[in-house]
C-alpha cells in the first residue's frame, strides 16, 4: 500500500512538472521592446519591419520566411514592442531602409538572439539589434 502511494505521489509530481514548463512563444507576460540602431545615425533608418521566431537561437532561413510573427515600426520610429512572450529564446530579423548611404534608401539588415530569463519572465525587456547594408 506504501508503495503503491509513493509511486501515484511521484506520477501526480511528474505530470505537474511537465505542465508547469513553459517554451517560448507567446501566452506569457513577458514584453521585448525591440530597438534598432546602425553604425552611423539610427534616425536615418525607415521602413523597418522586425521578425520573430519563438524557441531559438539561430536566423530560420536567410529571408523573411519561417517566422512566427513580424511588426513593423511606425514611421520616424526605430522600435518594435513584442507583448505577451513566455521566458526562452527568441530570434529577431530585421530588415529595413537607410537614407544615409548612397544611393539613398539602401537596405538593411540584421539579426540576434535575445534570451528572457526565469526572473524576467513579467517584466520588460529591451533588446538591441544592429542593422547595416
Amino acid at each position: 500500500m506504501k508503495a503503491k502511494f509513493i509511486f501515484i505521489a511521484f506520477i501526480g509530481f511528474l505530470i505537474a512538472s511537465i505542465c508547469s514548463c513553459t517554451k517560448a512563444g507567446t501566452g506569457g507576460k513577458a514584453t521585448v521592446i525591440c530597438k534598432i540602431i546602425n553604425n552611423v545615425n539610427s534616425d536615418t533608418l525607415s521602413d523597418l519591419t522586425v521578425y520573430i521566431k519563438y524557441g531559438q537561437k539561430t536566423a530560420p532561413s536567410s529571408n523573411t520566411s519561417g517566422y512566427d510573427d513580424h511588426k513593423e515600426a511606425a514611421p520616424r520610429s526605430n522600435t518594435v514592442t513584442f507583448t505577451g512572450l513566455n521566458q526562452g529564446d527568441y530570434y529577431f530579423y530585421v530588415t529595413g531602409k537607410d537614407s544615409l548611404f548612397p544611393p539613398n534608401n539602401t537596405p538593411v539588415k540584421g539579426g540576434g538572439v535575445c534570451t528572457i530569463l526565469h526572473s524576467q519572465r513579467n517584466s520588460s525587456n529591451t533588446f538591441t539589434v544592429s542593422v547595416s547594408n
